[in-house]
């Protein structure tokens, strides 16, 4: 198993790398934003309340209020998941539904390893791509944000917290991802799979959002598990814990499932 996480932490350097970049480009520029807003910050607050309450929504400046630290760090955090829950179901299903094409059949067949054992040796190796992420994400919020938001040092417990809760966030799209790349046999509408039900998982957590009285609902969209301003007040959910360990056993099973039913070559 250690010689088949090694390999693929090779094979997957330069995409994490490239994604790394962005994350910081887009600290540094949320960063850059609220050094030239420090003044300004009372005015900001006013605009953004001026906005319909939808948009403030979409662009995640509803929870908390702008000119604080807190509604700062939520406004780039809402960015920040944007761009990792993405990944997250890219390299999931990429890192299992590339080796049709390429080097499964040199695993099974050439070493002794069986389906499971590749399939739980991707998962490690997907677990520890999306932790470097997430503590990238952490890193770039100390170095580019806390700096410049008002009393910014009262955010690292809220950075800390969010960043577990991203992570694990993380790991249910990854673990799905890796499902439709075990049980689609095309490539592109399993990709495209996968992004929809992030897409649907947004547009149910906007949903939840806005009719503000929905909560009970948060079990339908992962997005909403361990959003920031339930983490700030309540701190992690016992029971939102409990369903993202159901939903990864689910999707790694059907995965190990769906791949011993796969011909890879």
């Amino acid at each position: 198993m250690k010689a088949i996480i090694l390999k693929e932490l090779r094979l997957q350097r330069k995409v994490l790398i490239i994604w790394v970049i962005i994350i910081f480009i887009t600290a540094a520029f949320g960063g850059i934003e609220f050094k030239g807003l420090q003044n300004q910050m009372e005015l900001l607050e006013t605009t953004v309340t001026d906005f319909p309450r939808i948009v403030r929504i979409l662009f995640g400046v509803d929870a908390f209020p702008i000119n604080t630290s807190l509604g700062g760090y939520a406004s780039m955090f809402y960015w920040y998941q944007l761009v990792v829950f993405a990944f997250a179901v890219y390299i999931g299903f990429y890192i299992v539904a590339k080796d049709e094409k390429r080097n499964y059949a040199d695993f099974i067949y050439t070493k002794p390893y069986d389906r499971k054992t590749i399939l739980l040796a991707k998962s490690i190796v997907v677990l520890i791509i999306n932790a470097i992420l997430a503590l990238v994400t952490a890193l770039g919020s100390f170095i580019f944000l806390v700096p410049f938001l008002p009393n910014g040092n009262e955010l690292s417990p809220y950075i800390i917290i969010s960043t577990i809760g991203m992570l694990l966030t993380q790991l249910i799209f990854s673990a799905m991802g890796m499902m439709f790349g075990s049980i689609t046999n095309h490539y592109k509408k399993g990709m495209l799979a996968g992004f929809l039900v992030l897409i649907i998982s947004y547009v149910i957590s906007f949903t939840i959002e806005y009719a503000g009285n929905l909560n009970h609902l948060n079990f339908m969209s992962p997005v909403r598990y361990f959003n920031l301003s339930e983490l700030a007040e309540r701190g992690l959910n016992p029971i939102h814990l409990i369903l993202t360990a159901v939903l990864i056993a689910i999707f790694i099973g059907t995965s190990i499932k769906g791949l011993g039913k796969r011909d890879l070559i």
